[in-house]
């Protein structure tokens, strides 16, 4: 008996999961109810920014990582717009303007495959590398989402995590069964400057050039209800986070600093050495995000609901 209750507990809790989606959440931009009022959102569109690697092993270099090493990265954008259930883009007054939404993040990854290219002839290094990573728990892990005063500085890397705290939470570990907190990056070989967006900010550094993609949830355990309509502060939910990893920089232009979890600050592209991708010790990826919300269904939630019931109930009649 106690065999079947457990496989019915799990059955209701895989529908949960299979049941959740993306979902359309009540937002208010300015969380005044007054100049824009709550609109239905679908999705979050980040603007373009940097995602910082560092090494988690005094000495060690992020650019150059052996199998099975942990490396800690931080992320950091400023809102460029919300788009409505079909992705199309939502007329907010104020955003960008006389306001804006910003996010920082932490987390750590695992390196799970590493292969380094080779010419079958030459048997030298063709420069196109792979590398995939899958995130951990633990290191200085954190997702919070800011309203404030527009301040926010792609160059010098400041202004994304001040203002009202509107939502924070933590970095999920990879999910083997839907492949969620993955990033890949492969090189094609060659460089190019760091900067190539608008003038050149690091004139002398150069970047390897490559590009990738990432997944990244966090679950929420915070949100203001001034900003966001029907969910409780407690509430959780799946936050799902997909972006880009490119290098160079071609539509961003790459941060001075990054923000960790604490509110101090870490070296970004000032910390990458002559070649960022080789040198080390820290290694940055141009990013350009869109988020959206995951919610299991209500009829999900209770079928998981009614299978602890069970359990429960299952157990008092072992005990008789």
């Amino acid at each position: 008996m106690k065999k079947t209750t457990f496989v019915a507990v799990a059955g209701a809790l895989a529908l949960m999961a299979a049941s959740a989606h993306a979902s359309v959440v009540s937002i208010d931009a300015d969380g005044t109810a007054v100049t824009n009022g709550f609109v239905s959102v679908g999705s979050l569109d980040w603007a373009a920014n940097g995602v910082l690697v560092t090494p988690t092993v005094t000495g060690a270099n992020a650019a150059n990582p052996a199998v099975g090493a942990i490396l800690q990265s931080y992320a950091q954008a400023a809102l460029s717009g919300f788009g409505d259930s079909n992705g199309d883009p939502l007329g907010v007054t104020g955003l960008s303007s006389a306001f804006e939404w910003t996010f920082v993040a932490g987390f750590q990854e695992k390196v799970t495959a590493r292969s380094v290219g080779i010419d079958p002839v030459t048997f030298l290094p063709t420069g196109v590398d792979t590398l995939t990573l899958e995130t951990v728990a633990g290191g200085d892990n954190f997702f919070k989402i800011y309203y404030g005063a527009k301040n926010a500085n792609s160059l010098a890397g400041t202004g994304y995590a001040d203002g009202t705290l509107i939502m924070s939470g933590s970095i999920l570990p990879y999910d083997a069964v839907s492949q969620r907190g993955k990033t890949t990056f492969a090189t094609k070989g060659g460089t190019a400057d760091l900067d190539k967006f608008g003038g050149n900010d690091y004139s002398g550094v150069k970047s390897v050039i490559g590009e990738g993609s990432a997944t990244v949830d966090a679950m929420v355990t915070f949100i203001n209800n001034d900003f966001f309509a029907g969910v409780k502060s407690g509430d959780v939910l799946a936050l799902m986070l997909d972006t880009q990893a490119n290098d160079p920089f071609s539509q961003i232009n790459p941060s001075a600093l990054f923000t960790k979890g604490d509110g101090t600050t870490i070296a970004g592209a000032t910390a990458v050495g002559a070649i960022n991708g080789v040198d080390g010790p820290n290694f940055m990826l141009q990013s350009d995000a869109t988020a959206s919300f995951k919610v299991p269904e209500p009829t999900s939630m209770a079928l998981a609901g009614l299978a602890m019931a069970g359990l429960g109930l299952t157990r008092r009649r072992a005990a008789k």
